[in-house]
Formats: C-alpha cells, structure tokens, sequence
C-alpha cells in the first residue's frame, strides 16, 4: 500500500522563484533587508526607494534616520507621516500626501532537518510559508512524520504542524511567518497503520495518540457503499511476536459514541458485502420484456405473468418447470400447466424467493423435421423440412448444381417407419434430373418427387469432368510460363519441350520439381538422366500445381556450419569433399566430421560411403552443392562404445581380406 499523501513530495522539482510579488500581508514585519518606496504627491512629489539596514533604519534626504524595524507597513506609514510632515508641511496641511509599500522582499535562512529527503540551509523570501519549505526540502522521505512538524525557533519549539489539516481542509499554516535562523525539524513517524478494503482511499495512515478506528475511517474518505462495517477486521502484531484478527462492529461503534484505538503496525481490513440478489423472481424463456422481477411476500404466479410484456406464441405452456431453492441450498422442481393458472380465476401458484420459471418453446420440444442434401451443389448441408417440400425446392434452396455435377438422376435415401427387419437400413430411390430442374415450373403434381423427414439427396460428381490442371516452368526454357497440361500422361519432358526446350545456358544438375499437392513439396529428380533417357522411371507425370525450376550454370560450391571461414568456393571439376574443405579453411575445432551432409544443386542428397579404410562418395559433387558440417556441442562427449565397435569392424574386414588373399596366393 502507499503511504497516504506520499505522492505529494514524488515530483519536487519545482523552481521556486526568489523574489515574490503580490500583495503582502498587513501583518508582514519590516526588517533589514526589506525594500520600501515611499511615495508623496500634491503639492509636492517625491519618490523615495530604501531598503532597510542592519539596524532596521532607512536614510531619508532632508529628514534624517528613520527606525523602521518590525513594524507594518501601516505602522511604517503612519511613522513616516509624522516625521517627514516636519519637512514637508503640506503633509500636515493635507496639501500632500504620502503612500508607503514594499518593493524587494528581503530574504532569510532557514533550515529544514530530520526525516526529509535533502536537509540543509535554504535562503528563501521571507514571505515564504513553513509548508513551503518541505518542497525546498525534498520532501518527506518514508520514515518522517507528516502530524508532527516543528517550528524551532531562538532554541525553543515555537509552533507545531499537523500536515493532514493541509491533506484534508487546505490549511497551509501561510499565517505563520518565518524568521531568519528558523528551523523546521520533521520528527520521526511513530504510529502507522495499514488500510484496505471498502474504502474510499486504500493506504498506509500515520495516527496520533488517542487516535482510532474512527479517524482512521475519516482520513480515508469513508467507506464505499458495498462496505460490510459490523465485521471490520484488525490484524495485530502482539507484543512483537503473537499474530491474533480482531473482528470490529463499527455500527456499535458510532451508536455507542466510543472508538476503538490503534497500535502502531495494525492492518485494517473492510470487507465488502455479497452483492447476490435474494428478493427476486427470474423467467427464461421465449417471452419479452424483462426476466427479472422483484419478489415481495404472497408473490404469485399470476401475479409475475401480470407485470411480463408479452409471451411468444412459440411457447410451451401446457408445462412449465419451477425450481425452488429451499434453505438448505437443496433444489425442488414443480411442474405446472401454466395455462390452468392464466385462464382461471380461481387457481394460482405462491412463488418464493429466488425461485426460477423456465419456458420451453415448441421448437425446443419438438424440434422441426429436416432433409439434407450432399455431393455436387453450390450449398449442401442440413435444411429445414417445409410442407409439401418438393426435390427441386431442395435443390434450389442448396443454391442449384455445381459444374462437375452429374445431371442425369438423384439418388435419395430414405427411412422406412414400418421397417421392421433389421437387415433394412434405408430404402432407395433414383429420380431423373436434367440441368434445368430446379429452375423449371411446368411440373404437374404428378411429376414432383415430394420429401419426407431426414431424407438424404444425394448429386454424384462427373468423375470425367475438372478444370485445367496446370504447371509452372521456370527459367532457363526459352517460353517460361504457366502451361496446362493436356492430358494425363504429361511428363516433364514433354512440357520442357512445350516451353520450347533448354536455353544454352540452363543447368540441368541443379533443376528442381516441386509438388504442392498432397504437401508434398520438392521431388528429387535427376533431370540429366530424364533427357538422356525420356523413358526413365524418374521421368514422371505431372500434376495440378507441379512447378519446374530450371536455374542458370552455376559455378560455385557452397561450404557451411562447423568450418572455419564458411563461404562459396569455385567448383573444380573432378574435386572431392576434402578439397572444398580445405578451400573453406578446414574443419572447426567443434566440427562433427562424421555426419557432414552433402546435397546437389537439385535438392538430391550424395551418400558418404565407406569399404574399410577408404570413404568415397556415392556421386560426383557439381556445380551448386551445398556441403553442410555440423557443429558438436561442448558438452557432447566422445561414444567410446561406438568407436571401439567401429575400430573391431574395421579389424574384422582387414582380417578377412587378409584371409582371402592369403588363401589364394
């Protein structure tokens, strides 16, 4: 919680201008330092401005000294009148006048000590008020008092200040008038108290002695309307060791005029009350207006639908369940016909409180039958059984025929009540139809074919009918594009060809077949192999949404991961995987050399393999590989299990080889 007017003092950068203006105060003192002008006119006019010495005079010309010390400036005027009319005769005569008033204010020291976030000697005007001087301050930090503040003033505690009449009333204590040397010491906090709760201000309060329950509530604004004040809660350290809760009805406290004391460290909690309706009545259902209505004693049934708006004709209500919550918190379900009690006078149902009316619509009770139509319509799904629903109403209702619909019959599935062999699942019937069906009116009765509930029509889709499949080249063909495929068999040679062939500078290694269809995604295919040989396996059909990627000659490898200047080194012809290795700066300290991974321009990986101490590789790498090192971690330790099997396999295959030279030398 925050400390209550805390946040007063958070933003103390305030530039505090030295000099005052406005009115002073009737009451201000003069003193050394202090401006005055001295004004006269009439008969004669003389303006006069002096600011006052050490000594408290000021020096007038053709008057002499003048002892202005501590008097007001009514005093001051009046002084001035008497002395200066000596001079100037037309004073006393009223031929002239005089007029006295402040010019620059003098300035005084005062400090500010104890619990405030920067002490220290501060020279201010000396109209400022004692308040203010908390601002030059710093202000208050955590630990200081804001109920007990001191003026000290010539070694003795002059006046004392209690901010929370400033927090509460307004009260700045500007009557109250610095001195030079003055001292404002704020005293430490002693008594604090926590609130929370139902409150109009949650925060942390400082209490006085004598203080209670009572101001504590008034320093915080009162309570919020929802507040529960007969079990107000006190938390209590005792005697700095024992936790104990001290329940507090504070009704009893303002009826018996008494108040119950605080002890510093005591968290106050007001507890809110339950919200929860308990003198009402509810209806739900298919009915309009309000649902919710207010309960008194001998509330009837008759008496609630008096005061409801309308009810819908689609309501039930030959019964009517109402659910009662009895004191124990137990339900109880009383089913009524609410017609019985709205047509006769003499009948009628005692409500009780909290008690629920629920009205069921026809619908809900019995819901409508419906038919469902699927296969080649623009809209298939569930609708709604209408009477005398026809076929074609269905039709049309699911937004006509599709494209690839097949427009030679329906087929309907329909149950059968009077069914009574198991084995029988649903009766089938065909009706002929033509594209026009749903949109023709010259049926006679006869020829309409009507639905019965839960129907299902089905439209089969023309197998033989889909739109264009197309493919997308590429590239390196001379008519790159989107091209359709004319029939099923289409190769990607055949479509190459379409494209008007491979411009001189396309590089088969690194062509690519991508298939979206089915996420299938890209297809490892050697197209080198393809063009010398269209018959190949690796030749295959296209489909909807294939694309070709046919890139231009490359004439780079590409070396990453765990070496030591990964980058794109210039293919050489003939050259292994140890030669691109050292071009890229050799293997990393951290490289994982046993599962590096090679893969092709074309998306094809090349397998490592290995006959005793020799590894070669299971094709040529070409121009656009992509070598790839992976990288150990430094935690990974070394499979010594493995590497002995991997050495004892290797034993075995020279042994053998051996063996078999041996025996046929």
């Amino acid at each position: 919680l925050p400390i209550f007017a805390m946040n007063l003092f958070e933003d103390t950068k305030v530039d505090y201008n030295p000099e005052i203006f406005g009115p002073v105060g009737a009451d201000y003192p003069l003193g050394p330092g202090d401006e005055i002008i001295i004004t006269v006119w009439g008969e004669v006019e003389q303006r006069f401005e002096k600011i006052i010495d050490r000594q408290g005079q000021v020096y007038i010309e053709k008057v002499g000294l003048v002892n202005l010390m501590g008097l007001t400036i009514s005093q001051a005027r009046e002084k001035l009148l008497n002395i200066m009319g000596q001079s100037y005769s037309s004073l006393l005569r009223k031929k002239a006048y005089l007029d006295v008033s402040l010019g620059k204010l003098r300035s005084i020291r005062v400090f500010v000590i104890g619990d405030v976030n920067k002490p220290g000697v501060f020279t201010v005007p000396a109209l400022t008020a004692p308040f203010t001087m908390l601002f030059y301050a710093a202000g208050i930090n955590p630990n200081g008092s804001m109920r007990s503040l001191s003026l000290v003033r010539n070694n003795k505690v002059y006046k004392t200040f209690d901010l929370y009449n400033f927090f509460r009333q307004g009260v700045t204590f500007s009557s109250v008038r610095l001195h030079n040397n003055d001292i404002i010491v704020v005293q430490p906090v002693q008594n604090r108290v926590w609130l929370a709760g139902a409150v109009r201000k949650s925060a942390i309060f400082e209490l006085k002695e004598g203080e209670g329950l009572k101001e504590l509530i008034k320093y915080a604004g009162g309570f919020l309307p929802e507040a529960y004040i007969r079990n107000i809660q006190i938390k209590r350290l005792e005697n700095h060791t024992e936790p104990i809760l001290i329940n507090v009805n504070y009704e009893e406290l303002v009826s018996g005029k008494t108040n119950y004391l605080l002890q510093n460290g005591d968290y106050v909690f007001v507890p809110t009350l339950d919200r929860e309706l308990i003198n009402y009545v509810t209806i739900s259902g298919p009915i309009y207006g309000p649902k919710q209505f207010e309960y008194h004693p001998g509330f009837t049934i008759k008496e609630l639908f008096a005061k409801v708006d309308s009810i819908s004709g689609k309501a039930y209500l030959e019964r009517v369940q109402i659910t009662r919550t009895l004191p124990e918190g137990y339900k109880q379900l009383f089913s009524i016909n609410l017609n019985d009690f709205l047509n006769d006078d003499q009948q009628d149902f005692l409500l009780a409180p909290e008690d629920h009316i629920q009205i069921r619509s026809r619908q809900e009770l019995f819901p409508p039958d419906s038919v469902s139509i699927f296969g080649a319509v623009n809209a298939p799904g569930k609708y709604l059984l209408k009477k005398d629903m026809t076929l074609k109403d269905l039709i049309f209702s699911a937004g006509g025929f599709r494209k690839n619909a097949l427009i030679t019959e329906a087929e309907i599935s329909r149950l059968d009540p009077g069914n009574t062999d198991p084995h029988n699942l649903a009766s089938i019937v065909y009706v002929e139809i033509d594209s026009t069906y749903a949109q023709r009116s010259d049926f006679s009765k006869d020829d309409l074919f009507f639905l019965q509930a839960y129907d299902n029509v089905f439209i089969r889709a023309n197998s033989d009918w889909e739109l264009q499949r197309n493919v997308i080249v590429e590239g390196e063909v001379q008519r790159p594009g989107v091209y359709t495929l004319k029939n099923k068999t289409t190769r990607i040679t055949d479509l190459i060809a379409r494209a008007g062939g491979l411009k001189s500078t396309a590089y088969l290694d690194g062509a690519k077949l991508y298939r979206s269809k089915e996420g299938v995604g890209q297809i490892g295919i050697n197209f080198i192999k393809i063009f010398n040989d269209p018959s190949d396996a690796e030749n295959i059909y296209l489909k909807n949404g294939d694309k070709i990627v046919i890139p231009e000659r490359l004439a780079t490898v590409k070396i990453v991961g765990g070496v030591n200047f990964p980058s794109s080194v210039l293919y050489e012809e003939g050259a292994g995987l140890d030669y691109y290795i050292e071009a890229a700066g050799g293997y990393s300290e951290l490289a994982d050399k046993d599962n590096v991974t090679i893969r092709l321009a074309n998306g094809r990986p090349v397998q490592r393999r290995r006959f005793l101490f020799w590894k070669y590789l299971s094709e040529d790498i070409t121009a656009g590989t992509t070598i790839f090192v992976p990288v150990l971690s430094e935690k990974d330790e070394i499979d010594w299990s493995g590497a002995i099997r991997d050495v004892a396999a290797i034993l075995s295959s020279v042994a053998m080889v051996i063996l078999i030279v041996d025996r046929y030398k």
